[in-house]
């Protein structure tokens, strides 16, 4: 599958269901976080950019009163909701999708334990699957949906180190816990959240030098991440001054 596809399908997406096209954004955005800071090679970055952008498509053959449902879902609401994993995969799939690409669209809703949508444990789940289901939960967490308010980003954090071994992957959190974004206290301590905006503003420099456009999905998400960090850092230094008083 060549990179016209992927844009095609992207720009279908981007005006049919725009708040779809922003959380694949930046779900790829967290998820090309992770693979930088695991080492993995330029080709493998790539494939797992075009995979965690696609990872939702099959939802767009979902009922939009489904995925906006403030309420409990039916059972058949449910049976078609569990659909959009392996309707994306077959799509992507027909249109000529490496094996890597397809399994990230098929077991992104795949959990450590076995307790997911397809039913594959552990490390029989593809790491890049896992890695989108890690960048897919953080950005769902602290993201409105129609059901419930979002999480704060130090309270996802926490959730994210809670389910270890049962949601994630438990060496993958692990190892991430060692990169400052990856631990609850630098959205807690405005020392530490400065430090952090500091590496923000320079991820958001490298993926508009690397894309050479503002425009370019993973440039949109994390200017949109820079403004929430910068929010909560106000926030947090608005408490501190207001405790010295």
């Amino acid at each position: 599958m060549d990179t016209t596809g992927v844009e095609e399908l992207l720009m279908s997406m981007k005006k049919s269901w725009p708040g779809l096209f922003l959380h694949s954004a930046n779900v790829a955005n967290l998820s090309l976080r992770i693979c930088n800071f695991l080492g993995l090679d330029e080709l493998d970055r790539e494939t797992m950019i075009a995979g965690a952008l696609l990872h939702d498509v099959g939802k767009m053959f979902v009922k939009r009163e489904i995925i906006d449902k403030p309420g409990p879902l039916t059972k058949g609401e449910w049976t078609e909701l569990k659909e959009h994993p392996s309707r994306g995969a077959s799509l992507i799939e027909e249109m000529g999708a490496d094996t890597p690409l397809v399994e990230m669209v098929r077991y992104h809703h795949e959990r450590w334990d076995g307790k997911g949508y397809e039913g594959l444990r552990g490390e029989r789940i593809p790491l890049y699957a896992r890695i989108i289901v890690l960048a897919d939960s953080l950005d769902a967490m602290t993201s409105l949906r129609p059901y419930r308010a979002p999480l704060k980003v130090h309270e996802a954090i926490k959730e994210v180190h809670r389910c270890a071994g049962s949601q994630f992957d438990p060496k993958l959190v692990t190892a991430l816990a060692a990169d400052p974004f990856w631990r609850s206290d630098t959205y807690q301590n405005p020392a530490r959240l400065e430090r952090q905006l500091d590496k923000e503003k320079q991820w958001l420099v490298q993926l508009a030098d690397s894309y050479a456009t503002l425009s370019h999905p993973l440039v949109y998400a994390q200017s949109q991440w820079l403004d929430r960090l910068l929010t909560i850092f106000w926030q947090l230094k608005g408490c501190a001054k207001g405790a010295r008083r």
